[in-house]
């Protein structure tokens, strides 16, 4: 990989369909980023610079404790590049292949992190479109951090006004209207591909299809039913049946003992320092 000025590139982190992910050293300030290229073949694909362009200017305009921080773009000799804050440590799709399914209490107190980013998102009328366990970075002491907006979509606003056609992410935690091409994406989206996710890390499966006609099919036969409960509700096909925004599934949330308790949450932060070396 040709070099980007003013970083020195040491490994590669992860590879998408358009761009790779290196760990690389920001020379001028010392510490080491999250370097996204663009792959060259996309370079002069339209919407793929879209996209990109899209992404760098939300991550350096967000600023929120569970979303990766941008920290500069630009182009050097046609290699479109994102600098990003790197997070020491797996993603949680990593998590599971690795250790299997999360405890409940580690499974909740991301619901929480994730929950608040989503909720932060909603507020600033953007919807993130790929929220999966393989765009979730679990960083030191238990802080996870929602990463990869290439899919984000800014919501239009006024009356009647609808969001350009945004391409989804990836079809088993993307919701009914996304695959279905809706162009009045709200919350709704993103809360069932979080409600995808937790059921990934939960039963340490792929989300199910969803099912018009009946309750989540596939869930595990020992998952706590206070979790069905909530996944039910995130994740049901008809979004008019889902939270109707994420302030009402943190409250849920919130009125779990098992949740409230400061063991647990030490327990949870316990458990994500695990194996992240």
């Amino acid at each position: 990989m040709e070099a980007i000025p003013g970083y020195l590139i040491d490994r590669k982190l992860s590879s998408g369909g358009t761009a790779g992910v290196y760990r690389a050293l920001d020379i001028e300030r010392g510490h080491h980023v999250a370097l996204k290229i663009l792959f060259p073949k996309w370079s002069k694909e339209p919407q793929a610079l879209e996209l990109m362009r899209r992404e760098a200017h939300l991550l350096k305009t967000l600023k929120h404790p569970h979303i990766v921080r941008g920290i500069a773009s630009g182009c050097w000799r046609g290699l479109h590049w994102l600098a990003m804050e790197f997070v020491a440590g797996p993603t949680a799709l990593d998590r599971v292949h690795g250790g299997g399914p999360l405890h409940l209490p580690a499974v909740l107190e991301l619901a929480r992190q994730l929950g608040e980013a989503v909720r932060y998102l909603a507020r600033a009328g953007i919807v993130h479109g790929d929220i999966k366990p393989a765009n979730v970075l679990l960083g030191p002491g238990g802080v996870a951090k929602l990463c990869d907006f290439g899919f984000a979509q800014v919501r239009a606003r006024g009356p009647g006004a609808k969001s350009s056609p945004t391409p989804f992410g990836t079809p088993a935690y993307a919701s009914p209207e996304q695959v279905e091409g809706v162009t009045d994406l709200d919350s709704r989206a993103d809360l069932y591909g979080l409600g995808a996710t937790l059921f990934h890390l939960a039963s340490g499966r792929m989300p199910p299809a969803a099912d018009p006609w009946g309750g989540l099919p596939g869930v595990p036969a020992g998952m706590p039913v206070h979790l069905k409960w909530l996944l039910n509700r995130l994740m049901a096909p008809v979004r008019g049946d889902r939270y109707g925004a994420p302030e009402e599934f943190l409250a849920d949330l919130s009125h779990l003992a098992v949740l409230r308790s400061r063991p647990v949450r030490r327990r949870a932060a316990a458990e994500f320092r695990l194996d992240f070396n």
